[in-house]
């Protein structure tokens, strides 16, 4: 995929990608846009926790070698196939102990269920892995990519991602993401935001006050952390 970031990933998932999901989980479009947009950085910050060490790459290269023949051309009927139990346990590696945690404060934010938000990320899970296998044949590895995808310094990958909101980022380490998301640190809402209107930007069901919202979904979804 030419310019592989996540502009490029929400406009994958858009229109066919969201509406198959909303199908699935039996939620809103615009539900889906919403949990994704905090759900996937997310995730790509878990990945590229766990490919800092070596054990951890290891385990993710295996990972995404299972994924590597994925046909996601129709991403569509790929979501329709996709299996949620392989889902969910990719949830579980990548997320590891903040699993419940993340969960619980993106159903939070967005008003999605517990068990639908969970769904939601256990589709979009083995996408991602296809995606970021097919993509991961550039200098960098895997490691490289993430850190691209996410803006994070030190990056040789760094010049393949973009500020969802005009400008150029860059994040010490993904712990430094997810850690925010979770209570830590304070990343751009920049990533959700944006990464919320390619989502939306193809869809069926526009809701213009679901994506005014977006702009302030993780700055939210950082206070619910917080207790604020």
């Amino acid at each position: 995929m030419a310019g592989f970031d996540l502009n490029s990933i929400g406009s994958l998932l858009s229109g066919k990608g969201v509406a198959e999901i909303a199908k699935r989980a039996k939620v809103k479009q615009s539900d889906v846009a919403k949990v994704l947009s905090a759900g996937i950085p997310a995730l790509l910050s878990g990945m590229h926790d766990n490919a800092s060490d070596k054990a951890g790459e290891e385990s993710l290269n295996r990972a995404l070698n299972d994924h590597g023949k994925d046909n996601v051309e129709n991403v569509g009927a790929f979501l329709k196939g996709a299996d949620l139990k392989d889902g969910k346990k990719i949830l579980g590696h990548v997320l590891g102990d903040h699993h419940n945690a993340l969960v619980e404060q993106i159903s939070r934010s967005t008003g999605v269920t517990k068990g639908k938000t969970t769904t939601i990320l256990a589709l979009v899970a083995p996408l991602l892995l296809s995606l970021l296998s097919q993509n991961s044949g550039n200098g960098g590895g895997i490691l490289g990519l993430l850190g691209g995808l996410l803006g994070l310094g030190g990056s040789s990958a760094q010049s393949n991602a973009i500020d969802m909101t005009g400008g150029s980022q860059s994040q010490g380490s993904s712990g430094g993401l997810l850690g925010g998301l979770l209570g830590g640190g304070s990343p751009s809402s920049g990533l959700g935001a944006g990464l919320l209107g390619s989502l939306l930007g193809g869809s069926s069901e526009p809701e213009p006050a679901a994506e005014e919202q977006g702009g302030g979904l993780l700055n939210g979804f950082l206070n619910l952390f917080r207790g604020k």
